[in-house]
């Protein structure tokens, strides 16, 4: 009996409230940006004039779509490296701010919105002419925050 009447006093005592709410609870959302490329590319044969190193044999331009989450995003680097079947790998390529703009005049990509930058990654001097190319985007938001998105892209 003892038991009872103490869940009841605490049942009490849990709906006895002088606080009421005079509005829903809001619980805020927010997103942050995010990148993606198409999961293959093909590889494209660049001249049949000239000789490695001057002229990389292939190429493969992949389209990094980034789309801003709920703030502004700038695009402060691109890293590729490009690593064939053999697991031969070439070095690393950084693309610093202002990335190769000329196709979209910008590296800023308005919130809420996407941008396509194309990418194209010269190989195959040393390589085989397919393989992956590792990818990490490099942003910086309008509030400061810093992020890295890593993708992998398959050359075919």
């Amino acid at each position: 009996m003892r038991k009872l009447i103490l869940v009841a006093t605490l049942v009490a005592a849990g709906c006895d409230s002088s606080h009421t709410s005079t509005a829903p609870t809001a619980f805020e959302k927010t997103s942050g940006p995010s990148v993606t490329a198409a999961a293959s590319v093909p590889a494209q044969q660049t001249t049949t004039f000239g000789f490695c190193p001057v002229v990389a044999p292939f190429a493969a331009t992949i389209g990094v779509v980034v789309v801003a989450g709920d703030v502004n995003v700038i695009v402060t680097s691109i890293t590729t490296q490009f690593t064939d079947l053999n697991h031969v790998q070439l070095p690393m390529i950084l693309l610093p701010a202002p990335i190769p703009t000329a196709q979209i005049g910008s590296n800023l990509v308005q919130a809420r919105s996407g941008v396509t930058f194309p990418v194209t990654v010269n190989f195959g001097c040393g390589t085989a002419s397919t393989g992956t190319v590792a990818m990490s985007v490099h942003l910086t938001d309008a509030n400061g925050a810093s992020s890295v998105k890593n993708l992998s892209v398959a050359v075919r």
